[in-house]
């Protein structure tokens, strides 16, 4: 009977550290995995879509009730989009009482964009779909025990409403929380601009909104751009009141910079923010497709001599690097500098299927980390060594597991991923059996130990030690 005991409690630990063996990719550790998203509204775990089943078209089985895990009361069969009693200015976007706004199929909800603040991650989920409770949302990370937690709207589900579509978020030193609301419910073949295109920025502190600018119509010169409002950048310095925002249009092929202590904005374009027709052939998760993105992502330097920092970006559609000083972005009567066009440099190639999403710069070793959608990988390359192929380090792949890593960003030292098999999901079907989507975190310094990416020996270093 002991040994029975025994062994039982040896296979008990060697199932857990399997287990947890699974959970990391590379020097990355599993945060958070779903098969489909779900969301805490009030302390009501919604579960299951207003209508019935995917494969059925959706047909309606139910108007009056959303169904939730742990609704004891009355309070499944309350309109969620109900304010509270001191609530005003109402300004939401979609209506849950119809067909058209349902209010939630679960099947539809692919989270895109992750950030951390705090103790808070947020998730954004854009309107691609019909049935999304809320775009912007946030996991407690103090709280959370669950390999799949439930999302909770940010700040509450009737402020979360006033948003209709948001991809990705960036929160500032200052601790505010900025994001691009691109306004558009992004139906396939019924797509409906229902607010100007704006960014928004709340108060991490108290969890209000404190500013809405709508672009101007200067900064969105086609129906379809703001399709491509994906990325926002921020860049700020000692003073919380001059910060400026760099936000990337990859369908019209633009960058639009916002400057908070002037309230205005203005647009660069220049040839380099145009996608590559030689890398547009991708395939992922089992899909064959062409994509024609432009720039997607930008990430800025430390400040450099002149004040100014280096700004690099890519399109999504290439696998090329490039950069601009920020000293240009800020300067909107540059634009007419018969010189313009030299502002703007080719870094180097990062190697053959390395289209990327988003990049990351750390600025204590100097690394750029990618989210390598073509090779379903995170990678890391150090900015101080030249750009190309012999000096991009995977850090960690996987088809299933890292399948269309559609965000990443640096917070301190640690790098967090999304990855949500996105391609899928828009040209096939995603299995809802098996896990979807992916959150990953590793310190930076334990993921660049021992590759190409780690900052090289000065040359009183190397005396030293010769």
């Amino acid at each position: 009977m002991f040994f029975k005991i025994i062994y039982i409690f040896v296979i008990l630990i060697l199932t857990k550290s399997s287990l947890q063996q699974t959970r990391r990719l590379g020097k990355f550790r599993e945060i958070f995995a779903w098969k489909q998203l779900t969301y805490n509204i009030n302390g009501n775990i919604l579960l299951q879509d207003r209508f019935g089943d995917i494969e059925d078209n959706r047909k309606k089985r139910e108007t009056g009730k959303i169904v939730f895990e742990n609704d004891k009361s009355e309070s499944g069969d309350r309109d969620w989009n109900e304010p509270p009693q001191n609530a005003t200015n109402n300004t939401s976007t979609t209506d849950p009482s119809s067909e058209v706004g349902s209010f939630f199929i679960q099947y539809n909800n692919v989270p895109m964009g992750v950030e951390r603040f705090g103790e808070r991650l947020f998730i954004t989920v854009p309107r691609r779909r019909y049935g999304i409770p809320s775009t912007l949302n946030y996991i407690d990370l103090k709280d959370s025990k669950s390999r799949s937690p439930a999302l909770r709207p940010y700040p509450d589900l009737w402020q979360a409403r006033s948003l209709t579509s948001v991809y990705r978020t960036r929160a500032d030193k200052c601790g505010r929380l900025w994001m691009v609301d691109t306004g558009l419910l992004e139906i396939p073949d019924n797509p409906r601009q229902l607010q100007t295109p704006a960014i928004v920025v709340f108060d991490l502190k108290n969890d209000k909104q404190i500013l809405r600018y709508p672009f101007k119509s200067s900064d969105i010169p086609a129906a379809n751009t703001p399709t491509g409002l994906a990325s926002i950048t921020v860049d700020i310095d000692e003073d919380c009141s001059d910060a400026y925002a760099y936000v990337v249009d990859l369908t019209t092929f633009g960058i639009i910079v916002y400057s908070l202590k002037h309230n205005d904005s203005w647009r660069h374009t220049h040839a380099y923010l145009h996608f590559n027709p030689t890398a547009a052939n991708l395939n992922i998760a089992g899909e064959s497709f062409q994509w024609s993105d432009g720039v997607f992502s930008i990430t800025l330097t430390e400040p450099q001599a002149d004040g100014c920092r280096t700004a690099y970006f890519h399109p999504l559609i290439s696998t090329e690097e490039f950069s601009v000083s920020t000293c240009v972005l800020k300067n909107r009567a540059i634009r007419s500098n018969r010189n313009y066009f030299s502002l703007y440099s080719y870094v180097g190639k990062r190697g053959e299927g390395s289209q990327s999403t988003m990049h990351e710069y750390h600025q204590k070793s100097g690394t750029i980390f990618f989210a390598e959608i073509g090779r379903d990988a995170v990678s890391c390359w150090n900015s101080g060594k030249m750009l190309n192929p012999s000096n991009i380090a995977m850090l960690a792949q996987d088809r299933q597991r890292m399948s269309y890593p559609s965000d990443l960003h640096v917070t301190d030292d640690e790098v967090w991923v999304m990855a949500n098999t996105l391609p899928r999901f828009g040209y096939s079907r995603l299995d809802t059996n098996e896990f979807n989507f992916y959150i990953y975190s590793g310190n930076v310094n334990e993921l660049i130990a021992g590759t190409v990416c780690s900052a090289p020996r000065t040359y009183l270093e190397f005396k030293k030690n010769n």
